[in-house]
């Protein structure tokens, strides 16, 4: 009878170990389960990483365009600001070889009197080559015209200048018409316009 319940026990035991281990067995993931997890987890982060890129470039793009036009407004706004504060505008055709020397220039000289210092006169114009602007000077003790060889500093002003076309200055209405084209690293163009009136006298 002791033998009946002790073997009777044992296979009770035995059977509960037996379903637990098949318990914990059917419990696990298989290979092919691990397998696709690992494969569409690896598609999500790239996906993820290809949109972050594509974000991040954006932003890029962005920023650079943004800068071309800042460089733009800078430009337009450095040129009207000394033709408001000109003493007198000067035709370009009045300084001997200077649209020879300077063929793509925006058409007059700038000219500033400062009377409490050695150098009274002072002279500023600007010239459109290899893609930028550029801002010239020459300084004078008297109001005689100075020479083209006179100018100097070829001070860049803006980049990414496409064309200066449309730029011009009519004398007889005193109306100076600044026209800039400005092209982006990724193809786009931008287009600045500015009439700005003449309130000093001129010559030309």
């Amino acid at each position: 009878m002791l033998k009946m319940l002790f073997y009777n026990q044992l296979y009770q035991n035995l059977n509960r170990i037996r379903f637990k281990k098949n318990t914990f067995q059917n419990s696990g993931f298989t290979l092919i389960e691990l397998l696709l997890s690992l494969a569409i987890g690896s598609i999500l982060i790239m996906c993820f990483i290809i949109i972050l890129n594509f974000a991040i470039d954006s932003c890029k793009l962005g920023e650079a365009e943004d800068e071309i036009l800042l460089n733009g407004r800078y430009a337009i706004e450095y040129i009207k600001k000394e033709i408001k504060l000109a003493d007198k505008i000067i035709s370009t055709d009045k300084i001997d070889q200077f649209n020879e020397k300077y063929e793509h220039n925006l058409g007059f000289v700038i000219m500033k009197y400062i009377p409490d210092t050695y150098y009274k006169y002072n002279y500023s114009s600007y010239y459109f080559k290899n893609n930028k602007i550029y801002r010239i000077a020459a300084n004078s003790t008297n109001d005689k015209l100075p020479r083209v060889t006179l100018f100097g500093g070829h001070n860049e002003l803006a980049e990414h200048i496409k064309s200066i076309e449309g730029t011009s200055i009519d004398f007889d209405t005193k109306l100076i018409n600044l026209s800039f084209g400005l092209k982006g690293e990724i193809g786009s163009e931008s287009n600045f316009n500015l009439i700005i009136g003449i309130r000093c006298p001129v010559l030309y």
